[in-house]
């Protein structure tokens, strides 16, 4: 339960924030939306007349040095999240860090290293992780209900319009793997319950941006393989779908659900679609954070997770430009 609200900064005004998170903080219980900063203080003002937001900073590190924000949100372009994460827990916030946790496995144990001498708390903003059709998922699979997993595949794709967009700044650790691929290794992870030994990659460069902008690619585990495809260049999917030695699960519209959710189980000949209640998926993770920060619970996820996440990224992105299987 938590006993009092946590004062929440955001650090820039992103797209994402302002159609996503924001609203889903609004709504979230425990979270007070306190400030917002930005390098154009005009721009920020108005995000903060929309959303009642009572606090406005001309610059990052304005609100990071006020001491009525408890926790920070980060949704700053990829190449820029370590940098202001480590900012942010140097200044004594806890951090809510949009994926990728970072550019690189460098960066990821930098922050890693900063939460651990800091104290404070930090997460990778997975948000399609405290959803309840996915923990229904993982709890079949525990219960052995498709019996052992032994294949994943996901898919999380889009088609981009070609146009200045951050997604396409190499510079920026743009491309679709760090952008949506992610998703796919995020729930590879999830499903099997550990982390893969090797991965194999191919990509499509884009001669102009230089950014990976359709993907496929293997991840190796001990007990089977998950296989994904990513990229902004085929239009909108996103699902996955597990099999077991018994049976398997599928899930469409895995990581953004649509109002009414549902999988499906196929097991012992019988086929089965179990539906779920449609919470704002975002709103769970800034509970989650907030609620660990008020009661001193421990994180579900923390930085170790990212840190995991990170290396099987760069180790595909390695993959992809070699064209060799990479250990993770």
């Amino acid at each position: 339960m938590i006993e009092r609200n946590i004062r929440w900064g955001v650090l820039g005004c992103a797209n994402f924030a302002h159609e996503r998170a924001i609203p889903a903080m609004k709504l979230a219980k425990g979270v007070e939306v306190t400030g917002i900063a930005s390098r154009s203080k005009e721009k920020a003002q108005k995000f903060a007349d929309e959303f009642a937001i009572p606090k406005v900073y001309g610059s990052y590190e304005e609100m990071l040095a006020d001491p009525e924000i408890d926790a920070v949100y980060n949704p700053l372009p990829n190449g820029l999240h370590a940098e202001w994460t480590i900012k942010t827990l140097e200044a004594g916030k806890h951090c809510l860090t949009e994926k990728p946790f970072a550019a690189t496995v460098a960066e990821a144990e930098a922050v890693a290293e900063t939460a651990q001498r800091t104290g404070k708390l930090v997460m990778e903003a997975f948000m399609w992780r405290f959803h309840p059709m996915h923990r229904r998922v993982r709890h079949l699979i525990r219960d052995g209900a498709i019996g052992t997993v032994r294949l994943v595949h996901s898919a999380f794709t889009f088609v981009l319009s070609r146009h200045e967009n951050v997604r396409l700044n190499r510079d920026m650790a743009g491309g679709g793997l760090m952008d949506v691929g992610v998703y796919c290794v995020s729930a590879s992870r999830f499903l099997f319950d550990a982390e893969p030994h090797h991965v194999f990659c191919r990509a499509d460069f884009d001669p102009e941006f230089g950014v990976d902008m359709l993907a496929c690619g293997i991840l190796e585990f001990e007990k089977g393989y998950a296989t994904f495809d990513t990229g902004f260049t085929v239009p909108f999917r996103c699902e996955y779908e597990v099999v077991g030695d018994k049976g398997r699960i599928i899930v469409p519209n895995a990581f953004l659900p649509t109002e009414q959710p549902f999988i499906i189980i196929s097991s012992n000949g019988k086929r089965d679609r179990e539906t779920f209640p449609s919470p704002n998926q975002w709103s769970l993770e800034f509970e989650h954070l907030s609620e660990c920060l008020a009661t001193g619970n421990s994180l579900e996820y923390d930085a170790t997770d990212a840190v995991k996440q990170q290396k099987v990224m760069n180790a595909l992105l390695n993959a992809a430009r070699s064209g060799e299987r990479e250990a993770v």
